[in-house]
C-alpha cells in the first residue's frame, strides 16, 4: 500500500471499545441525576410546609395588627377591619382556609387545637386576648401564640353590656 492513499482512522474494535465507555459514563451520569433530583423533590416538598407556616404566621400578625376586633367561633377565627372588611381564617382537618373579600389563601397546616383566652401583663396594665394554635407541620406538633391588644374602649363596653 502506499501512503497517498491511507487515511488515519479509527478500528471498528476502537469505536466498539468508546461507544461503551460512553455508555457506561452516560449510566452513571443518569443515576446520579435521578437520585438528586428525587432528594431535591424531598427537600422542595419540606420546604413547602416550613414556607406554608411562615405564611399563615406572617399573615395572622399582619391580620391580628391590621384590624380592629378578633372573634373565634368553632373551627373559625374573625378578624373584622377599621373600615368594615373580614378576614376569617377556617381551620379544617388537614389545611387552613385564610378568606378575605379578594381572595382565598390555602395553608397545608394542620390545627390540633385552639384556645383564645385573656391575658394581663406583668403591670396588670395592659390586657391582651391570647389565641393559641396547636398545629401539626412534618409530623411535629408547635405551639403559636398570638397577642392581639385590648384597649380600654373595648373593656368598658363588654362590662356594660
Amino acid at each position: 500500500m502506499s501512503k497517498k492513499n491511507t487515511v488515519k482512522a479509527f478500528s471498528i474494535i476502537e469505536a466498539i471499545i468508546g461507544m461503551a465507555i460512553t455508555a457506561i459514563i452516560m449510566g452513571i451520569v443518569f443515576v446520579i441525576f435521578s437520585i438528586v433530583s428525587e432528594r431535591m423533590l424531598d427537600y422542595k416538598n419540606q420546604n413547602a410546609l416550613v414556607n406554608d407556616l411562615n405564611r399563615l404566621t406572617y399573615c395572622i400578625n399582619k391580620d391580628i395588627f391590621d384590624n380592629e376586633k378578633m372573634t373565634v367561633i368553632d373551627n373559625e377565627v374573625i378578624f373584622n377591619g377599621y373600615s368594615g372588611e373580614v378576614v376569617k381564617y377556617n381551620f379544617q382537618d388537614d389545611y387552613t382556609l385564610r378568606n378575605r373579600e379578594e381572595f382565598i389563601d390555602t395553608f397545608k397546616v394542620k390545627l390540633k387545637d385552639m384556645i383564645i383566652d385573656s391575658v394581663k401583663s406583668e403591670t396588670q396594665k395592659k390586657v391582651f386576648l391570647k389565641l393559641k394554635l396547636n398545629v401539626e407541620v412534618n409530623e411535629r406538633e408547635m405551639d403559636l401564640n398570638f397577642y392581639k391588644r385590648v384597649y380600654a374602649n373595648e373593656l368598658l363596653q363588654k362590662t356594660k353590656q
